[in-house]
């Protein structure tokens, strides 16, 4: 009796002594902050100039890895969003591109492009978007597993494939920017019947036409913007309308300098546009009440204009560095709101990039620096040209996109050609191309040596159904753009070396110098909420970010 009497006190005092797993406490909100194009050293050149309450407030009270990189080959916009919300690479999630080559088609498919659905808010057909090409689960779809569907998941982004592929299958609703004639925030059916009031009432009240009315100036006086060039560079794209590239802007009377961007694009081309994303994001705070649940809602915001002024004006420009004077005071905004009415206790923060991007290659050129640019349709017609000599058969080359040669499978099996010929001869006539550092047939990518940094991007960007014949290695600082403004890409460190910023709850204050990738962000989210993992990541949780609780 006694023996029993002293097992149960055993077993009752253990029970007792038990504690839920560790971050048994999840916050009210995750706030994810993507800021496309931003290179890791901008917050080093800028420093001096931005304030204590934007860019600052991470390294004051969170967690900063100052080697944070992207693990795969191309570092896009598209597989750069997927990527962070997935914790996994372009050869599992599948989103190899803005857009690819699908053969069964025979044409470019855009990644979010779905004719199925309907869009709202916009009368063109730039609402019709949703997430069906992405193939695998985000880290916010977990979450909404995870509630029972209790939570809620909203995107915003002037991108459309911003707002989408960061937020995933199961988001209540992922907003972008339809520009144009209209200047409205659009979503799809994918999500939603009907556009809510509060996001119809903004669109009505037509903001993005006072900003497109506005002049551009630089924030402060343009002799102290020591962290770049000359305002007026030769290495600066040209606003149509405009006769040079200088300050101020009228935006009135000029036009983006992309052919296909017209009328209230030229916002994207601007601060103003990341300006439309706070206001938005606030009011989807606001009327959607994130953060004021049981469960752990979740806002991704992607600011897009960070990327439009880059490519256009290059990393030099006075531009660029007016925009994230800029930006530094759209997070001051965003924080203050978050620390009034939800508290930056109760809300977990990260701040990352899709990807980074490379200096104007005339500008490296014309100081001495080897660089320059790659020109796919020389390449095409090239090739086309060596294997008709070769076969009799004429355009065997069917694209050239993301650096990735695709062959006309339907010619080769018409004419009972060999492929692998067709490879290797290929091959031959891309090296010849001085521009081209390597090429690497798709079949043989099994054969790379993971151990190889670049071997592994590339093995890790390739998803086999949706892949080239041949990839395309420019050399570093080369690259497929006109001759003003820049791109990006590639695997080198000027592409793949982006921030990663965390604060808030459950997130330590320090900063680490180990190499951390793109793919870890997903999983040490889900670790610290308690979540399962994203069923394709292949991350890594960054343990040093995260406060642990006692047991």
């Amino acid at each position: 009796m006694t023996n029993k009497l002293f097992l149960t006190l055993f077993i009752v005092i253990g029970l007792l002594s038990c504690t839920k797993p560790e971050q048994s406490e999840s916050p009210k909100l995750v706030v994810g902050i993507v800021v496309d194009q931003m290179r890791y050293d901008y917050l080093t050149r800028y420093w001096d100039d931005f304030g204590l309450n934007g860019f600052k407030r991470f390294y004051q009270d969170g967690f900063v890895s100052h080697n944070h990189h992207f693990n795969y080959y191309q570092t896009l916009t598209g597989p750069g969003h997927a990527s962070i919300a997935t914790g996994t690479t372009p050869s599992i999630h599948g989103i190899i591109g803005n857009d690819w080559y699908d053969r069964d088609l025979g044409h470019n498919v855009y990644c979010v492009d779905d004719d199925s659905v309907q869009g709202l808010g916009s009368l063109t057909s730039k609402g019709q978007k949703s997430p069906h090409r992405l193939i695998t689960t985000t880290f916010a779809d977990q979450v909404r597993l995870h509630s029972q569907f209790r939570n809620k998941v909203i995107g915003v982004s002037l991108k459309d494939r911003s707002a989408i592929l960061s937020t995933g299958h199961s988001a209540n609703a992922a907003y972008w920017y339809a520009g144009n004639d209209e200047g409205v925030f659009t979503t799809s059916t994918h999500y939603m019947d009907t556009l809510p009031k509060w996001a119809a009432d903004y669109n009505a009240k037509k903001y993005a036409h006072q900003f497109a009315s506005s002049v551009w100036n630089t924030l402060r006086p343009i002799e102290t913007y020591t962290a770049s060039g000359p305002d007026n560079s030769p290495y600066e794209g040209i606003f149509v309308g405009a006769d040079t590239p200088t300050f101020p802007y009228d935006l009135a009377n000029l036009q983006p300098d992309y052919h296909k961007d017209k009328g209230l694009d030229i916002i994207k081309n601007t601060p103003f546009g990341n300006t439309m994303i706070t206001d938005f994001s606030l009011l989807a705070l606001e009327n959607e009440g994130l953060g004021q649940g049981s469960e752990t809602d979740i806002l991704m915001v992607s600011y897009s204009s960070t990327d439009h002024v880059g490519h256009q004006f290059g990393l030099t420009s006075v531009e660029i560095q007016d925009t994230y004077l800029r930006l530094d005071k759209e997070l001051e905004r965003l924080f203050a709101h978050l620390e009034k009415n939800i508290g930056m206790e109760n809300i977990t923060l990260f701040l990352t990039s899709d990807h980074g991007a490379v200096h104007v290659p005339n500008y490296l050129k014309d100081n001495n620096f080897a660089a320059g640019h790659s020109k796919s349709d020389g390449i095409q017609d090239g090739v086309n040209v060596a294997l008709y000599a070769m076969t009799g058969v004429k355009n065997l080359v069917a694209h050239i996109i993301n650096d990735q040669m695709y062959l006309d499978h339907d010619l080769i099996a018409k004419y009972n050609l060999s492929l692998v010929k067709l490879v290797a001869k290929a091959s031959e006539v891309i090296l010849d191309f001085p521009t081209i550092e390597n090429v690497f047939a798709t079949a043989d990518l099994p054969l790379l040596s993971p151990s190889e940094k670049l071997h592994n991007l590339i093995l890790r960007g390739n998803n086999k159904k949706r892949a080239g014949d041949l990839y395309l290695l420019p050399k570093p600082g080369y690259i497929d753009y006109g001759s003003t403004g820049t791109t990006h890409g590639s695997g080198f460190s000027y592409d793949t070396h982006a921030p990663l910023l965390m604060m808030g709850h459950g997130i330590r204050k320090g900063q680490t110098y180990t190499e951390t990738s793109i793919t870890d962000i997903a999983p040490t989210i889900c670790a610290l909420l308690g979540t399962a993992f994203p069923n394709g990541m292949t991350g890594n949780i960054i343990e040093e970010a995260l406060l642990k609780a006692d047991k």
